[in-house]
């Protein structure tokens, strides 16, 4: 049986801004599903990235620094930051080509939130000075085991993240921002107790889901965050 590709951007995210770097999670999670990695640079201009997305059988987006408010029709907040226009406009063509194409599409932590704003909606961009909140989303990012449970969130019924986690689920948290405005194309599946979206998924697209945890942190101990990407590996292969 063939292992289908999976494409992955890889960004510039180390402070001094000199190497292309993703955590070694994803990569595992994904070989533990049966796919492949296939990972490029946000570097590659958009002719020389279609053509590696149309040789790929699906694609993942992962996590790091925020989004351009510019590209949601906002001024940026003092707390946004890592700002990147080759990973905002690689990755935003990858969401809408995927979905033009309905090949399979996991998003992560920023992944989600690109996916969000790339079909036209809207993000929080600090959650603790814009939307105060009794749960710790930031998630302690310097103390904090990557695979802690720092709260739970509710998957709506008939959803691919209640057929994949159950109706409530644990998930750690390492996020700032989250969405605000929910695009056209997708609905919110998944939130957690203070109202933030949590999941979101195209209703119509084979398997386009993106979640605000990262489930990679947690999927070698857990088998339903490995679901995930078993699942985004299956509906590629198939």
């Amino acid at each position: 049986m063939s292992q289908p590709r999976i494409l992955i951007p890889i960004p510039i995210q180390d402070a001094e801004r000199r190497r292309y770097t993703l955590g070694k999670n994803y990569v595992h999670s994904l070989i533990a599903a049966g796919g492949v990695p296939l990972l490029i640079p946000t570097a590659l201009d958009d002719v020389t990235t279609y053509e590696l997305f149309r040789a790929a059988d699906g694609v993942m987006l992962t996590g790091g620094d925020d989004v351009d408010p510019a590209l949601f029709g906002e001024d940026k907040h003092e707390k946004t930051g890592g700002i990147d226009p080759d990973r905002d406009r690689v990755e935003m063509a990858l969401t809408r080509w995927a979905i033009a194409e309905n090949k399979p599409l996991l998003g992560i932590c920023r992944g989600v939130q690109v996916m969000n704003v790339s079909l036209g909606g809207s993000l929080i961009q600090d959650i603790p000075s814009q939307s105060p909140s009794e749960l710790t989303h930031p998630g302690h990012w310097y103390s904090a085991p990557r695979d802690q449970v720092l709260h739970t969130v509710r998957c709506a019924a008939g959803s691919h993240i209640a057929a994949l986690l159950g109706a409530e689920v644990g998930v750690n948290s390492f996020h700032h921002q989250s969405i605000r405005r929910v695009a056209t194309g997708f609905v919110a599946t998944a939130y957690a107790s203070d109202g933030i979206v949590e999941a979101i998924e195209a209703p119509d697209q084979r398997f386009c889901v993106g979640v605000q945890w990262h489930p990679e942190e947690m999927a070698a101990g857990r088998a339903d965050m490995q679901n995930l990407f078993r699942m985004l590996v299956d509906v590629a292969r198939a």
